[in-house]
């Protein structure tokens, strides 16, 4: 139960830990701390990120309602401009593929780096990463209706694209056609104002014992027994990633700017969610596009979960419009995927909520995902 007790220490020690905070920082000197005490050196890998995810969705929320209340007002070449504006930003935002959070004002965070060498010769890189930020909680991750997540994301698209595509026909002579697109798009741009408003003023920061507490125990758990039994051929990076919870995991995207070149190669494996349900392997992630796990590392996994069917290892995928730190390693095809555990299908357990406690975090579940991880690592060195 060694990755409980981990857990324990960051939970009971520092609480939630929203980005660029103190709490962050706090987290993170711990863990290196402790990493520290065992003889496993580290890096620290500073960025800068934003704080949250609210500033800049209230820009693409309140672009596209300015664009509706234009269109209905027949003024229809700043519907369009407005229109197109926030499209731009809302796919930087949902894809990944532009880096729209550096027009927003960034804090300073940081990835805390540590590797450990294998016995002898070094013929494989394995990077084992995980997030040490938590979040502020949102009426998006209602338990009752946070199942239907991916499926809302996928119409708000459709929605968001119909109002731009009202704006368009408006300003080519189509007025009646273009405003009743842009009503409903429109309409919900102004429920996601308040939802945002909600957030910030009514809803708490979330104490992240599964997410992503779980993801850390697991990985500093890992790291202090490879350091005192270290594998035969594999070199492991310890990644604790800052800033995952800001609408795009920011110490991901950082750490793949700065070293990626050097860990071309090598295998990505993201740990998140996994202290509660049982261990599945993600096969795809994000949105616009969807994103897809390396065929290799699939096929590995599907090979664990032959070997090991007491784990209950099986096959899953992030709800569109929802990421993890795998993304921008996916999105730049390296061989990367991520794994968390679930109680229903494709939705983790006490997400972004406010049960997300550490009373909800099961010791044999998180063990359970802790053995898959060195599973991984081992019956592949």
């Amino acid at each position: 139960m060694k990755a409980y007790r981990y857990l324990e220490s960051l939970i009971y020690t520092i609480g939630a830990r929203p980005a660029t905070s103190e709490a962050e920082a706090r987290a993170r000197a711990m863990i290196e701390r402790r990493l520290h005490e065992r003889g496993i050196k580290t890096i620290t890998q500073p960025f800068r990120s934003v704080p949250s995810f609210t500033t800049p969705w209230v820009v693409v929320s309140l672009g596209f309602v300015l664009a509706g209340v234009s269109a209905l007002a027949s003024l229809w070449g700043v519907a369009a401009v407005l229109s197109i504006i926030a499209s731009a930003l809302y796919w930087g935002l949902v894809s990944g593929k532009w880096d729209v959070m550096r027009l927003f004002p960034q804090r300073e965070s940081a990835n805390l780096i540590a590797i450990v060498p294998p016995r002898e010769t070094v013929r494989r890189r394995v990077v084992v990463m995980a997030h040490i930020d938590s979040t502020r909680a949102a009426l998006l991750w209602d338990p009752k209706t946070v199942r239907y997540f991916g499926l809302s994301f996928q119409l708000q698209t459709l929605l968001l694209g119909l109002l731009t595509l009202g704006t368009l026909l408006g300003l080519a002579g189509y007025a009646a056609v273009g405003q009743i697109l842009a009503l409903p798009g429109t309409l919900l741009s102004l429920w996601g104002l308040f939802v945002l408003a909600h957030r910030e003023w009514r809803m708490p920061w979330v104490q992240g014992a599964n997410d992503n507490g779980s993801g850390v125990a697991v990985l500093g758990a890992l790291l202090e027994r490879l350091a005192a039994v270290p594998l035969q051929h594999t070199e492991v990076w310890g990644v604790f990633t800052g800033c995952e919870e800001v609408g795009t995991p920011a110490g991901a995207f950082a750490f793949e700017r700065e070293y990626g070149a050097q860990l071309r190669d090598a295998e990505f494996l993201i740990v998140d969610h996994v202290g509660l349900g049982a261990p599945r392997y993600l096969l795809a992630e994000g949105m616009l596009p969807r994103q897809h796990a390396h065929p290799e590392m699939v096929q590995r996994f599907a090979q664990l979960a032959t070997r090991h069917p007491e784990w209950e290892l099986k096959p899953s995928a992030v709800p569109h419009g929802a990421y993890t730190d795998a993304l921008p390693f996916l999105i730049k095809r390296y061989r990367a995927i991520a794994m968390w555990c679930e109680t229903q299908p494709g939705i983790p357990p006490n997400w972004h909520w406010v049960s997300d406690v550490i009373e909800n975090v099961s010791p044999d579940d998180l063990e359970r995902a802790s053995h898959v991880v060195e599973a991984y690592l081992r019956e592949y060195d």
